[in-house]
């Protein structure tokens, strides 16, 4: 049976495909020292990522999760067990997941005011202007870094080579370009026929306009749902 290729910046193992992880992440001291020196009081904590829970948790200047927020606002159900587990006692978990959700959530709440968004180097800036244009006082440091990795698994790279695989589920396209890099590919025909899957609408509006084939986007983006729709196809 062909597999499915997962390729992700970070991440943990997912049930069900093979996964090949394209980078490393690296805290930003600076941005940590903005956000410690930030007055949490009154003002709202958004956290869109596990990466985002352990470089705040585990900061130099302390646990910077476990302050006096007002309102925490997580991606998702996966963040906000991480966010609890690390000390923050009420979190509100977005739905659908991501930053669609978040903004959502903060509409239905008719939120306002100061809000902290501290995010990773690849992060859409989107979501901050929609914030801003609403009135929120944003202030999003850059907290943590996403390194290429200077060489991926030989192994797994041999076997796309060989068509073993019959999908391709891209988390982000920063780890589509560094996959690409190791293949010696550029586009779509230079890689094996694969069936493509991505998480949002505009991931998948950006790969088309690379010239790739149109992928699958799942109704909510969650990898479980993106996974299930490729095995599915």
């Amino acid at each position: 049976m062909r597999r499915v290729l997962l390729l992700r910046p970070t991440g943990v193992p997912v049930a069900g495909v093979d996964l090949l992880v394209t980078h490393r992440v690296v805290p930003a001291p600076l941005a940590l020292a903005e956000t410690a020196a930030y007055d949490p009081g009154g003002s709202i904590l958004v956290v869109s990522s596990l990466n985002a829970v352990e470089i705040l948790r585990d900061a130099p200047e302390g646990n910077l999760l476990a302050r006096p927020y007002r309102l925490v606002v997580s991606a998702g159900a996966g963040t906000s067990r991480a966010l609890e587990a690390a000390g923050v006692a009420e979190v509100v978990t977005s739905e659908p997941p991501g930053a669609v959700g978040i903004l959502g959530e903060l509409a239905r709440r008719g939120e306002s005011g100061r809000l902290l968004w501290p995010r990773g180097s690849d992060a859409d800036v989107t979501p901050l202007s929609k914030l801003s244009a609403r009135g929120f006082a944003v202030t999003a440091p850059i907290v943590y870094l996403k390194e290429p990795l200077a060489a991926l698994d030989a192994g797994t790279l041999a076997a796309f080579r060989a068509g073993e695989y019959a999908a391709l589920a891209i988390g982000s396209l920063a780890a589509l370009d560094v996959f690409l890099a190791a293949l010696g590919a550029r586009e779509a025909r230079d890689l094996p026929p694969v069936r493509f899957g991505v998480l949002g609408p505009e991931t998948a509006r950006l790969l088309e306009a690379r010239g790739f084939p149109e992928p699958l986007v799942p109704a909510k983006p969650l990898l479980t749902d993106l996974i299930a729709l490729l095995k599915e196809a």
